[in-house]
């Protein structure tokens, strides 16, 4: 029993103490932290009396579980009771010592921060860390922890704008205006010798225990690759100075317009600059379970980037176009394996990162790929350049001769049947490209088109099949950005219009043979022709130009209705509203004439304008037929005015200078405007009588009834003649 009175009287006097130091931390914390005032000698004196009251309440409770509690059987309620005040207490006194250590942590962190000790207020950010977030779970009706908490962000916020603007003090960004035009300086300066080393390993841990490293060498990885890296990689006028071997610097401008550097030359740059930064800052481990060096950690944020920038702005456009220039990049090949076993060993990238060793292993089809990308730019390039630039061509030059039908020659059936085809021999035209003029820019392209499958056959299989299918996309690209890109243009001008139709024709008159002239020396399984894409390019050339004739035609059809059907046509006001339409029609036939003949070939030029001046003929003599009454005025007038269109209408069939064969105007005139003759029937019948229109009639069997049928006679005879016995007598023989 003593023993328990002298528990109950030391737990009386714990008690006692412990609500004691309640009220002073309570009041020391409250002042400190709620009411700001200052309390610092006041709060080591509580901490040290926190501290003592703790060890009593221990000792306490050892003697309370050692011999006390084998008399329960006894004085179970009184020690209940006992127990129950002690644990009150003692779960109080657990409040007062979480306060305790989290006001010393707050106290460790503002002197280590003012002190710019950093790896001590790290630890006390640590430790903090650790208490305060289960000391307000196990205690969020104190309100006092939730102040502590605001204190701590605020200490901690402080802690990371020093490291920060230390940071900031040994690793300078610099960015001044160049000597050159539209160019800038970039510098980075990184604080050397051994203090400033050691202050930025200790920066460095301190960022790595605070979480913070990441994002702070990200930052740095993100300057450098936009201020370093890149501009020495992607434009051959960077230059890179490292006067010291902690101080960087870049020259280089923001522009559109820039040309990389040769490979060899990009590869020493960034071996300059990650050898610098190796030497001053990147060495520098963290003190972690991995221990990684800053520049493996720089590589986790930057490499991506940096290799992808590397193989598509430089290596990819480094690589030559051309097959024999293609050896010389060997040399290449062999200084980026060793560029990236550089990176490997300073620990930029790791060994599994391929990114560069895949690209030496794939140059052939990457050569393939920028080979077919050039082939189409370069024609995509001809395709929207001015087609009015022209260049004759005809047969007597092509592009290229077919290669003999069988490897050692013809077999002796072939030439049996060579002997019996001698017998009948086709003209010398047959399949002959006709004299005409085609656009420049597609000469170019289908000399281009011979080119590359020239090369072609000079590569590997893999490389030849794919300049072969590039230059048939030239060609299907052709279909689509040609009329596309110059449609405004071949609505507009005739001119132009024949000259599309030449570009087409003469495109598929060697896509006949093209792929024939090469197959031989292609690879064995490419089915190596181009004959489909013939009738498509040229129905688009034909069509094109039926459209200008459609619209051509429409104009013709347009001045011809300002005649008025050339009613009454002796009239004043007809009279000159008929001469004005005839007139109008003849001009734009000699326009044409002059945009057209030498441009389009000679057959195909006298075609096109037949078909024109046989519509109109045909559309005139349509109208006078109509007519109920033709006076004898209106006869000579009409036949004046159609005089006037058979004589401007023979010059348009006249042969030019060049043309070497004769050309008989009639002939042609005929040939090419089926409704001519009829047309000329008709003038003869304008000036002619009763007697001599039955002449030319002659029982049906004369030139002016193959032209006309009886009804058609009958009608104009009666426009043309007044009801007399004699027109009865010639209408009866007309049948």
């Amino acid at each position: 029993m003593r023993e328990t009175e002298e528990i109950h009287s030391s737990i009386d006097v714990l008690c006692q103490h412990v609500d004691k130091l309640k009220v002073q931390v309570y009041d020391m914390v409250t002042k400190k932290y709620l009411d700001f005032y200052p309390q610092f000698s006041r709060a080591a004196e509580l901490s040290g009396n926190v501290d003592k009251v703790a060890m009593e309440m221990k000792d306490l409770s050892d003697k309370i579980e050692d011999k006390i509690k084998s008399q329960l059987n006894t004085s179970t309620e009184f020690l209940q009771n006992l127990t129950v005040k002690f644990q009150e207490k003692a779960a109080l006194m657990a409040i007062l010592e979480d306060l305790m250590k989290i006001q010393d942590g707050l106290e460790t962190l503002a002197s280590a921060n003012e002190n710019q000790d950093y790896l001590k207020a790290a630890e006390a950010v640590t430790a903090i860390d650790s208490l305060l977030p289960s000391a307000i779970k196990n205690h969020d009706d104190v309100q006092i922890f939730k102040a502590l908490r605001t204190e701590f962000h605020v200490q901690k916020a402080d802690l990371e704008i020093n490291l920060k603007n230390r940071w900031k003090d040994l690793i300078v960004w610099r960015v001044e205006d160049s000597n050159y035009l539209d160019k800038k300086n970039y510098e980075l300066e990184i604080a050397c010798g051994e203090a400033n080393v050691k202050v930025l390993t200790e920066i460095v841990s301190v960022y790595e225990r605070l979480g913070l490293l990441n994002e702070e060498i990200k930052k740095f990885g993100g300057n450098l690759l936009d201020n370093f890296l890149k501009p020495c990689i992607t434009d051959k006028e960077t230059a890179l100075s490292n006067p010291k071997g902690h101080h960087l610097a870049t020259t280089w401008g923001h522009s559109s317009r820039v040309v990389p550097p040769a490979p060899c030359n990009a590869f020493s740059k960034i071996n300059v600059i990650l050898a610098a930064l190796e030497k001053s800052l990147l060495h520098i481990k963290v003190e972690s379970n991995s221990k990684r060096s800053l520049m493996e950690i720089l590589g986790t944020h930057i490499r991506k980037a940096t290799l992808e920038i590397l193989v598509k702005d430089c290596l990819t456009r480094a690589i030559p176009t051309n097959t024999k220039e293609l050896e010389a990049f060997e040399e290449v090949i062999h200084l980026t394996i060793s560029f990236n076993e550089n990176l490997v060993k300073l620990g930029f990238i790791t060994e599994a990162e391929t990114t560069l060793l895949d690209f030496t292993q794939n140059v052939s089809m990457l050569f393939a790929n920028k080979k077919c990308q050039e082939i189409l730019e370069k024609a995509r390039k001809l395709m929207t350049t001015d087609t009015h630039n022209t260049v004759e061509v005809n047969g007597d030059a092509p592009l290229g001769d077919l290669p003999p039908l069988g490897k050692d020659g013809p077999s002796q059936e072939k030439s049996r049947k060579l002997e019996m085809a001698k017998e009948y021999q086709l003209s010398s035209n047959t399949f002959r490209l006709p004299s005409c003029h085609i656009s420049v820019c597609v000469q170019e392209l289908m000399c281009m088109a011979y080119s590359m499958l020239q090369e072609a056959t000079e590569s590997s299989s893999e490389t030849a099949i794919q300049i072969f299918y590039a230059v048939r996309k030239m060609f299907e690209m052709f279909c689509y950005v040609f009329p596309t890109y110059h449609k405004k243009s071949l609505d507009t001008f005739p001119q132009l219009s024949a000259i599309f139709h030449n570009n087409c024709m003469f495109i598929s008159h060697h896509l006949m043979t093209l792929g024939h002239q090469f197959r031989a020396k292609l690879p064995s399984n490419l089915n190596a022709t181009f004959v489909d894409l013939v009738e498509r390019i040229r129905k688009l050339g034909v069509q094109n130009f039926l459209q200008q004739l459609a619209k051509q035609k429409d104009l013709m059809s347009e001045y011809l209705q300002g005649a008025k059907g050339f009613a009454n046509v002796s009239s004043g006001e007809v009279q000159v509203d008929a001469e004005r339409a005839i007139k109008q029609m003849t001009h734009q036939l000699q326009h044409l004439q002059k945009v057209w003949q030498g441009v389009l070939p000679s057959m195909n030029y006298r075609k096109a304008i037949g078909m024109l001046l046989n519509s109109v003929v045909e559309e005139i003599t349509g109208c006078v037929v109509v007519l109920e009454d033709i006076s004898s005025d209106d006869a000579l007038q009409l036949a004046s005015l159609f005089k006037m269109l058979q004589d401007k209408s023979g010059p348009l069939m006249a042969a030019t200078e060049k043309e070497k064969e004769e050309i008989n105007v009639t002939v042609e005139l005929q040939k090419n405007v089926s409704k001519w003759l009829r047309f000329k029937e008709l003038i003869i019948i304008l000036n002619a009588n009763l007697m001599e229109i039955s002449n030319r009639w002659a029982d049906g069997k004369g030139p002016l009834a193959n032209e006309f049928s009886a009804n058609e006679v009958k009608m104009l005879i009666r426009a043309l003649f007044q009801n007399t016995e004699r027109r009865s007598t010639i209408l009866l023989k007309i049948k």
